[in-house]
């Protein structure tokens, strides 16, 4: 399993990237930075977005990716041209889809792929079942709730072999859930990747706003009977500093790497 981050932060700065993990070369985990990092030939091979919540630094590319690939599809100078594709298919929560749709995809803030062009259009939505896998390529997805956004999920995420397994939360506050689930699993989960958005002086503020601080990050993977890597994602930037000294203390006997734009994993 290759994983690509190409964003990872809690702020929108030159230099900070929104959330977005491309797995695989063809499957989205978010979509908050994808155009402005992959070309048109890479965004040509996406074949479907996993969406954790639809708050907008998870969800806006979503919006340029279709636009690209209709106008890609369009382009009649290259050659030979590119054949039609399927289209990518858009996975999250029933209620999370059915906001994207209302409130993005929806002729007013953006037009709606779902339906554009008559006969095959760019977009198609594939609401989930929580805790109920599906195939995508060669991986196995499910979607579990966590406490963040309304209808916030993580997912676990298996490929072929055995050691390949990956939990990936999205935005999330305290979900103790989400850690009983992932200790029912019939296998040990090999990476975690999870979010540290404030330092732990901002503790009030993370409760308010269901994120984590290094303090708590800690709590929530004690829940689990054995000790995942961990990495960390979605710092807010003004205050990475600070965190970044504070995971050193929180994540103490935890093997842990703070996520990069452009780094590039192997599970």
């Amino acid at each position: 399993m290759k994983l690509r981050v190409l964003g990872c932060s809690g702020s929108n700065l030159p230099g900070y990237h929104l959330t977005a993990f491309l797995l695989n070369d063809h499957i989205l985990l978010d979509a908050g930075a994808v155009t402005e990092s992959l070309s048109l030939e890479e965004q040509r091979r996406i074949t479907d977005i996993f969406i954790t919540h639809a708050h907008l630094d998870h969800t806006k590319d979503i919006l340029f990716l279709a636009d690209n690939r209709i106008e890609f599809e369009k382009d009649s100078d290259r050659s030979p041209p590119a054949p039609p594709q399927a289209p990518v298919v858009i996975h999250g929560l029933p209620e999370v889809l059915e906001a994207i749709s209302d409130h993005l995809l929806n002729d007013t803030i953006w037009p709606d792929f779902t339906v554009i062009p008559t006969g095959a259009p760019v977009l198609a939505m594939a609401p989930l079942s929580p805790r109920k896998p599906l195939k995508a390529g060669l991986l196995t997805i499910a979607a579990c709730p966590v406490n963040h956004a309304k209808h916030a999920c993580g997912y676990i995420i298996k490929g072929p072999d055995e050691d390949e397994t990956l939990a990936y939360t999205g935005d999330t506050g305290q979900s103790p859930d989400w850690w009983r689930y992932l200790a029912t699993l019939p296998f040990e989960v090999k990476h975690v990747i999870i979010e540290a958005s404030f330092p732990n002086r901002l503790e009030p503020l993370a409760m308010a706003s269901k994120h984590l601080t290094p303090k708590l990050l800690r709590q929530e993977i004690e829940s689990l009977p054995y000790r995942p890597e961990v990495h960390i994602s979605h710092m807010k930037s003004p205050f990475s500093e600070q965190i970044r000294r504070e995971l050193r203390e929180a994540l103490s006997g935890y093997s842990y790497s703070l996520l990069r734009e452009e780094d590039t994993l192997e599970f």
